[in-house]
């Protein structure tokens, strides 16, 4: 799938319009349709970067021509987010954890503010 189609995509799966992406990454609509119709293959990197942040991709879904789509990769299992985070040295309670998923959750609720 090219950046084109995964930024129609992803800007659709947060029900936002071409003209609120554009409002929340600094651009004019034209811009957002110009991307989306890949007119344009030299999105500046600030703009790709802002997008992975706003949508909860990584960087390099947008970039790399992955047929994958966001969001169906395998889920990870809490053991091993636990282990990513804090090193898997097994002194880990529930309760550290779910401030982590807590905080997560937080700043998820932030970014869809805007």
């Amino acid at each position: 799938m090219k950046i084109a189609d995964k930024i129609k995509m992803l800007r659709k799966r947060a029900n936002l319009t071409q003209t609120e992406l554009g409002e929340k990454l600094g651009v004019k609509k034209n811009a957002v349709s110009k991307w989306e119709c890949g007119r344009v293959d030299d999105i500046p990197a600030s703009k790709i970067k802002a997008m992975s942040v706003l949508f909860g991709v990584p960087i390099s879904y947008l970039v790399d021509d992955d047929d994958t789509p966001a969001g169906t990769a395998e889920r990870v299992s809490d053991e091993e987010i636990k282990f990513a985070l804090f090193g898997g040295d097994g002194e880990i309670t529930d309760e550290m954890y779910e401030e982590v998923l807590r905080f997560a959750a937080y700043v998820k609720e932030r970014q869809k503010k805007g």
